[in-house]
C-alpha cells in the first residue's frame, strides 16, 4: 500500500512539472506574438521548445510508473498570460517589461522544480532524478538568459 501512495505522490509532482513545462510553452508563444524582436523570437521559440522536450520526457516518466500525464496547464499560468496582454496593451511591448514579465514565469518554474528535488517523501529512482536535474539546468539557464537580456534592456 505504501509503494501505491509514492507512486501516486511521484506522479502528482512529474504532473505539477509537466504543467508548469505547458504554462512555459504556452508563455513562450504568447511572448513570440508579443514582439517584433526576431532575436527574442528565436530565444522565445527555442525555450518552448526545451519545455516541450521536458514535456515529453516527463510523459514518458510518468507512463514508465503507470500514471497518467495531465495535458492541462495551471490556473495561474492562464492569468499569467491574460497579465501579459493586458500589461503590453499598456506598455506598448517594450523589451524590458517582456522579459520581466518571461523572468517571473521562469521563477515560477524554477520554484516548481525546487519544490520537488526538495520533497524528501518523493521516492525518485535513478533515471528519474537524472531527467529532473538535466530538466531543472535547462530552466536555470533559461531563466538566467533572461535576466541576463532584461538587464541590458534598461
Amino acid at each position: 500500500m505504501e509503494n501505491v501512495k509514492n507512486q501516486s505522490s511521484l506522479v502528482s509532482a512529474l504532473n505539477d512539472l509537466l504543467k508548469i513545462n505547458n504554462d512555459r510553452v504556452q508563455g513562450y508563444q504568447k511572448a513570440m506574438e508579443l514582439t517584433s524582436d526576431a532575436e527574442l523570437k528565436t530565444l522565445f521559440q527555442q525555450l518552448a521548445f526545451d519545455s516541450s522536450n521536458n514535456i515529453n520526457e516527463l510523459s514518458d516518466q510518468i507512463f514508465k510508473i503507470n500514471g497518467r500525464p495531465q495535458e492541462s496547464v495551471s490556473m495561474s499560468g492562464k492569468f499569467y498570460r491574460t497579465w501579459m496582454d493586458v500589461k503590453a496593451a499598456f506598455t506598448g511591448n517594450d523589451k524590458h517589461s517582456l522579459l520581466a514579465d518571461c523572468e517571473y514565469g521562469e521563477d515560477m518554474a524554477l520554484d516548481a522544480y525546487k519544490k520537488v528535488e526538495s520533497d524528501e517523501d518523493l521516492d525518485i529512482d535513478h533515471i528519474t532524478n537524472t531527467i529532473l536535474v538535466n530538466q531543472k539546468q535547462r530552466v536555470e539557464q533559461g531563466h538566467d538568459t533572461i535576466k541576463r537580456l532584461r538587464d541590458l534592456s534598461k
